[in-house]
């Protein structure tokens, strides 16, 4: 059984992915959302906002339509791209998920539908990737004698940073700790008026 404390922490997990995705910050908000799975994994609906978050983390990263429909397969039948959108768009839909992602990822899940399921477009979307992927492998191969980098020195020195935000009139504050090459980013909570820094 949760604890009283745990469901309200992992309501507040929830509602800082939400933060950080209005901040267009998608892999925090991901990482939010699986603190609230760990704290309280009975939350109604964490996954419908983690399959929101994540179509809008592909389309930023820049994956291909099937990607983002869940696809590993171009040659793919069109009968099971059909059954993969039906899916997504269950999910996805707005009135279905309170995620404020949803809309978006919906939009953005239909538009790739609507372009594999016309024939010639999406023979063309095909073709497109084909040719891309032949220009990266191409690309990518070096030759053998290629000078190996020098390696930058790294800072030993430890930093950490508050930020603070506000986005319609809530302010959210995020600790930013730095060590080296390594930054890593979280929602400081606030305990009876106090930031906790952790």
């Amino acid at each position: 059984m949760v604890s009283d404390i745990a469901k309200i922490a992992a309501e507040r997990a929830r509602d800082h992915a939400e933060t950080f995705f209005d901040l267009g910050r998608f892999e925090m908000a991901i990482k939010s959302l699986m603190a609230a799975r760990e704290l309280n994994s009975e939350l109604a609906g964490l996954d419908s906002y983690y399959t929101a978050y994540m179509v809008h983390g592909l389309m930023e990263k820049k994956k291909t339509w099937y990607e983002i429909l869940g696809i590993n397969d171009p040659e793919i039948e069109f009968s099971i791209i059909k059954k993969e959108y039906k899916k997504l768009a269950l999910v996805l839909h707005p009135d279905k998920n309170p995620s404020k992602a949803a809309e978006g990822a919906f939009k953005i899940v239909k538009s790739g539908f609507d372009l594999l399921s016309n024939p010639d477009k999406r023979e063309a979307y095909d073709t497109g990737l084909k040719k891309r992927a032949r220009a990266q492998s191409t690309n990518t191969t070096a030759p053998a004698t290629a000078p190996t980098p020098k390696r930058q020195e790294q800072s030993s020195s430890y930093k950490r940073t508050l930020i603070i935000q506000t986005t319609r009139g809530k302010k959210t504050f995020i600790i930013r700790e730095t060590s080296g090459n390594v930054c890593r980013e979280y929602v400081a909570p606030v305990v009876n008026g106090y930031i906790r820094l952790y």
